[in-house]
């Protein structure tokens, strides 16, 4: 009895251990994957550096005679038209200033009228031996003075003049000026002090920007080859102009001036390109997008943006391999097409990159692809 009591709990024991155990676990399926071949065709090259704009051109507007303001003419920030009345100063002053230099022409004018009849009568007298040469001399000495005076007189009543003319101040440009600091009732035109305003011309703007120097040498190069001699400024192809808002190159200009010497420290070339801006798009003092032909690239291969990813070793792209395992690929990403973006070297274009899925998939590990990428 108690074998067989022995061996029924060896049995009872064994089929309860066995019951206990769980079962293996299923391994997970590779993450599912979409992939696409690179797109290998040529294109223009661009260089696209950063710029500034400003209007095409900016005017000071002072006060070119001391007084206080009387009138502010025109309406801060609204566009304004040349020879539109901006400034009024107090003009009471000025006219007095010159009524008194008025009449001290006309003072001068008689003591010449009279100095040259004294003259007159006094070398008639000398004929007649009336009076002495010496007298004569004298009087016709003090007719010269006093027509030197009337000279001196004439002049100051035009500079009075000019200065009653400063008192009203008008636009010298079509524009839009800038908010003044001074108010009516303000001394204005004191030395040292700041513009009443500044008027932007901003029916044009322009872009200031540097470039490589080794562009402007390709460009050089290129006109030697097809046997012409151009200045750099004919030289260079239209120049694009993209905002922060933008999407693109919206605004197209031509350059106007180069700097005639290139920057010893970066190797650069300081650049300016104008821009029609009739529609007020552009404003100045913002930063701003450059594009420029750079010459063509023949082959390039191109990926969709999505598919760069980038680490502490730099930009990579994940690509499919052999038995569809996960590689990493360093690359050196050009520029953006509207095909995509630009891999100067990392890929020779039959890979199969990963466009979406990249965050499950790691490389050295498998992947399912989808079927219809």
């Amino acid at each position: 009895m108690k074998t067989v009591t022995l061996l029924m709990s060896a049995g009872l024991l064994g089929s309860l251990v066995g019951c206990s155990e769980k079962p293996a676990p299923i391994a997970p399926k590779p993450p599912l994957v979409e992939v696409q071949k690179p797109l290998v065709k040529d294109i223009t090259k661009y260089e696209v550096v950063s710029g500034q704009t400003e209007p095409v051109q900016t005017v000071e507007i002072r006060a070119r005679v001391n007084g206080v303001l009387e009138e502010i003419a025109h309406k801060e920030g609204e566009p304004v038209k040349a020879g539109d009345l901006m400034f009024r100063i107090d003009p009471a002053p000025f006219t007095a200033a010159r009524d008194a230099a008025a009449a001290q022409l006309l003072s001068a004018k008689a003591e010449a009228e009279l100095a040259d009849v004294t003259a007159t009568r006094l070398e008639k007298a000398y004929k007649d031996r009336a009076v002495s040469e010496l007298q004569a001399l004298e009087a016709r000495a003090k007719h010269k003075v006093a027509e030197e005076n009337v000279k001196v007189a004439t002049k100051n009543l035009a500079i009075k003049q000019l200065d009653v003319s400063y008192t009203e101040i008008y636009a010298p440009i079509d524009g839009r000026a800038e908010q003044s600091e001074y108010f009516v009732g303000s001394l204005v035109g004191g030395l040292g002090t700041s513009a009443l305003t500044k008027i932007y011309d901003d029916s044009k703007v322009d872009a200031w920007f540097t470039l490589p120097d080794r562009v402007m040498l390709e460009y050089a190069a290129k006109d030697e080859k097809e046997g012409r001699v151009r200045e750099a400024l004919d030289s260079l192809p239209p120049i694009e102009l993209a905002r922060e808002i933008d999407e693109g190159f919206p605004f197209s200009g031509r350059v106007d001036y180069v700097d005639p010497e290139v920057d010893l420290e970066t190797g650069t070339l300081r650049i300016r390109a104008e821009f029609d801006n009739a529609e007020g798009k552009l404003k100045g003092g913002r930063l701003g997008r450059i594009r420029i032909q750079a010459g063509e690239l023949k082959g390039a291969t191109i990926v969709p943006e999505v598919a760069l990813g980038r680490d502490q070793q730099g930009p990579y792209l994940l690509v499919v391999g052999k038995d569809d395992v996960v590689e990493r690929r360093s690359v050196k990403p050009g520029q953006q097409t509207e095909d995509g973006l630009v891999i100067l070297s990392g890929l020779d274009g039959t890979e199969s990159v990963i466009v979406n899925g990249m965050i499950s998939a790691r490389p050295g590990a498998p992947v399912r692809i989808k079927q219809d990428s």
